[in-house]
This record gives C-alpha cells, sequence and structure tokens, in this order.
C-alpha cells in the first residue's frame, strides 16, 4: 500500500516536468499533424560559422549540436528567427533545410537543355513544390509555411558552361534557404524563402566553369533542429 501511494506522488512530477532544449536552441509548441511526423516540441537553434552556403558545411554545424537542418514552421518560430537576426546582426539569408530530389533535379536539366521553364509551383506530379520537389534531412517539420515564402517559385538560379570538345554543364540553386531580415522590437516579419548553390560561393580564383555561384548571397548561419531534451 505505501508503495503504491509513493507512486502516485511521483506521478504528477513526472508527467508535469517542462519541456527542456539543450544550450542554443528554444522550445516551440507545435500542433501535431501528419506532415510535421505527429511533432508536438520542437527545438530550434540558429548557429553561425563560414561557408554555409556549401551543404556538408551547413549539415555538419547542425550535427555538432546534435541535431539536423531545419526550417520554422510558423510565425511564432520565424520571429525567433528574425529577433536572432536582429540581436546578432545576421543580415545575411541562414541555410535551411530542403535540397532538391535528384529525379527532379533531373528534370530541371532536361529543361535547361531544351531551354524550357521549369515551374515547380505549376508542373505536376511529384516535382511539384508542394509534393517533393524538396528532399528534407528531417521529418519533424511541415515546410508549407515556408514554401508560402517564395517571392519567385524554384528552382530561380541558374547557371551553365560549355567550352570545345568538352559537355555543356548545368547548375541551379537547388538548396532552400530562408531569410526573416531584421525584425523590430515586436513586430512580426513576414519573411521570404530563396534557394542557393549547394556547392556554395567560389574562394580564392574563380575560373569560367565555376563562377556560377560567385554572385551568390554569402551564407553564414544556418537554421538547425532537434528534439527536446
Amino acid at each position: 500500500m505505501v508503495a503504491l501511494l509513493l507512486l502516485f506522488l511521483t506521478i504528477p512530477a513526472v508527467f508535469g516536468k517542462d519541456v527542456q532544449c539543450p544550450e542554443g536552441f528554444h522550445h516551440f509548441k507545435r500542433t501535431p499533424t501528419a506532415k510535421n511526423n505527429h511533432t508536438k516540441d520542437w527545438c530550434l537553434g540558429i548557429f553561425p560559422a563560414d561557408r554555409l552556403d556549401e551543404r556538408d558545411r551547413a549539415r555538419s554545424v547542425c550535427a555538432n549540436n546534435n541535431a539536423t537542418l531545419s526550417l520554422p514552421e510558423n510565425q511564432k518560430e520565424s520571429d525567433f528567427i528574425a529577433a536572432f537576426s536582429t540581436k546578432h546582426n545576421i543580415s545575411e539569408t541562414h541555410a535551411a533545410d530542403g535540397q532538391t530530389s535528384p529525379r527532379c533535379a533531373a528534370r530541371v536539366y532536361k529543361a535547361m537543355k531544351e531551354n524550357r521553364d521549369f515551374n515547380s509551383s505549376a508542373v505536376k506530379g511529384e516535382c511539384n513544390l508542394n509534393n517533393r520537389y524538396f528532399l528534407f534531412d528531417n521529418a519533424n517539420t511541415d515546410p508549407a509555411f515556408v514554401f508560402a515564402k517564395f517571392s519567385y517559385p524554384p528552382p530561380n538560379q541558374f547557371g551553365s558552361f560549355w567550352s570545345a570538345n568538352e559537355p555543356k554543364v548545368y547548375h541551379f540553386a537547388a538548396c532552400l534557404a530562408y531569410s526573416p531580415q531584421f525584425n523590430p522590437t515586436n513586430a512580426t516579419n513576414p519573411g521570404y524563402a530563396n534557394t542557393s548553390y549547394c556547392v556554395g560561393r567560389p574562394i580564392g580564383k574563380v575560373d569560367s566553369e565555376h563562377d556560377f555561384a560567385s554572385g551568390q548571397q554569402e551564407i553564414k548561419s544556418v537554421i538547425c533542429g532537434r528534439h527536446p531534451l
């Protein structure tokens, strides 16, 4: 009887425990749905580093923080990213979760070769923006909020190179990026989504084959997400 009483008394303490995120992350409540893998608690953090327009470097920064690339799922999360950007004087866009699937990339290359437009918002099938145009490192965020922030649907940056006796090489910006911009105190900032070349900006001397990404904005921070502790 005493043991049962002690168990009963400890149950409220266990279930009443506050959700906690590790240092560098902020906790958000989410509405669980099939589109975010029924996630009700999520931790977001912004981490600075150089050359995060290189997708492998961005992934590594998140991995070093026991997290994965992530996205804001709603306006409250976007405003947190904006406030962080303002506080730390970050004006550049953030690396974010999402990379064009290999199957859809092949369709983009084919369209480029045939000098046709490829509009992921208009195309039908798996390569529609709201279907599986992007693949994600984690399944805990519904990307619909960010998808609605594109000024121009992806793919929206292109490049190509050719020379005598060599095949023509095509490039397009296949990695997702997100910028909530600076956020005034107690203000809501709409933010916008964009894409960047996953290989990053060329460093040092740029030859004519690899200068397609030289003009894109430098990315020095990445949005990472993880489950609470």
